[in-house]
Formats: structure tokens, sequence, C-alpha cells
């Protein structure tokens, strides 16, 4: 007797997009069982979401792809709130004297307006917006990568600023990640902003990534460190159970952000 699902894969597809919604990603042979069908049934519908840039095949099923990035204009008035919650508790990690990356991208933005005024630092970064902010603390020594700007990315990403890394010995980075998934650790949209991000990573002691809830478990198109690479990921305070789980015991630590109530909320 043929399975519904056999006869329905508009229905398996549905199913197999909430699964990745859930867990970050679905395993072919799992499904196949669960639903009744052929994993040949399976590999299809996997590949007809893959097709519609929903997930990427892997082998043995498939990872959830996040969505593409906007301009970073646009990206810091999003999530305003959560942003603000993870940037406090990566901001946290500071200590005085330490010389520090802050790579360009909206969560680290909001790092930088985190950061205690009072600390004696060296912040360099690639993104003006970012450098604009850390301008602000007295104490504070900015310097700032030059080059082509990437309007995306919000900052020089290109061979100048690749270059012009290679100067400097960071203690502690705080890494641009479009995506973070335990076995692909942190991946990137773009072929030259992975290239520098890789370059950050080779010149930092320790790797700090903020990555709000949709980045977890999914994947983007090109590699930049590994999950052993990162020394602190730094999520929000409801980060789904089921995607955070396999990073346990593959990052070095995971951090949770304090919840910041939007403002009105459990006030009297």
């Amino acid at each position: 007797m043929t399975s519904p699902h056999e006869a329905f894969p508009g229905e398996r597809q549905q199913l197999i997009r909430r699964r990745l919604a859930q867990y970050g990603r679905v395993i072919a042979a799992d499904l196949a069982s669960e639903l009744n069908v052929s994993e040949h049934s399976i590999r299809r519908d996997l590949g007809a979401l893959a097709a519609a840039g929903l997930c990427k095949r892997v082998y043995g099923g498939a990872i959830l792809l996040p969505g593409a990035e906007g301009p970073l204009e646009v990206r810091v008035q999003q999530d305003t709130v959560r942003k603000s919650s993870l940037g406090q508790a990566a901001a946290s990690l500071l200590r005085a004297g330490q010389h520090v990356f802050i790579d360009a991208g909206s969560t680290n933005l909001a790092i930088a307006c985190a950061i205690d005024p009072q600390l004696e630092l060296t912040l360099t970064t690639n993104s003006p917006l970012i450098a604009v902010q850390l301008m602000k603390l007295p104490r504070a020594e900015v310097i700032v990568l030059g080059g082509r700007l990437n309007p995306v990315a919000g900052g020089s990403i290109g061979l100048t600023a690749v270059q012009q890394l290679r100067q400097f010995s960071f203690d502690l980075c705080f890494l641009g990640a479009c995506a973070i998934d335990p076995d692909n650790g942190v991946t990137a949209f773009g072929l030259d902003d992975a290239e520098f991000k890789r370059a950050v990573v080779a010149a930092s002691g320790q790797v700090v990534a903020g990555v709000t809830n949709e980045k977890l478990s999914s994947v983007a198109h090109y590699q930049v460190a590994s999950c052993e690479e990162i020394a602190v990921l730094v999520v929000e305070h409801d980060a789904p159970r089921e995607r955070l789980e396999p990073f346990f015991g593959r990052v070095s630590k995971v951090m949770t952000a304090a919840c910041e109530q939007r403002r009105g909320q459990g006030q009297a």
C-alpha cells in the first residue's frame, strides 16, 4: 500500500522545511523511516528544496541555508534588542590592555556600543560605522583598515585590508558570522568576505562569535573557521536547544546572553 506521504510530495517538503527550521539539518534515512517513504523520494524532495535555495545538500541529508544578508545600513535597524543583548554579553569578555579586532556586522556594532568606556583598549576595525562608535570611547585607541568598502559587509574586505591585517596580532577578535554549523563551522556568503575573515582568525589569539538564533546550525557558501577555532560562541537567551546542543564540545565555550526586555515591558 502506498504511503500517503509518497503520494503528496508537497506535504513532505513542508514537513522537511519545518524540521530544518527546528533542527537546522535533516538526515534522509531518518525522514524516510519517519514518513514511510523511500530514501529516493526524500532525496528528490531535498533536491527540490535545495534548488529553491532553502537548504544545502550534504552527504546523507541537508542543512539549512540562512537568508542572504542585505546592506549593513539596513541590518543595523533589525532585531536591535536581540543584538543589544548579544553585544553586552560579548563586550563583557574584554579586559584592559587588549588589542581587539571588531569585524564589520550589525551584531558587532552592538558589541562596540556596549564596550565599557573606562577600559583602555586598542581597537581595530574594518567598518567605518563601527569606527565612529569606537571613537566615543575616551580611553581607546582606534585603528581603521582601509581599502574599497563593500556595502553589504559594511566594511573593507579586499586585498588592501587583508595585507594590512598581516601587520597586526590581536589578543581577541569579534568575528562576523553569516552562519555557523557544528560540522562546517563559521561560513560566509561572499568569497572576498570569507578570505578576509580567515585572515582575521589567523591574526587573533582568541575568536569570539555572537550569533542570532537563525544563524545557528545553518551554512553559507564559503568556509571561514571550524568550530574548534572558536573560543566563545555567544548566543541568545532563547536559542533553540535542538540547534544549540550540537555545538557543546565543539566550541570551547558557549555563552548565553541575558534576556533584555523591550522598553515598556515589565514596567508598572
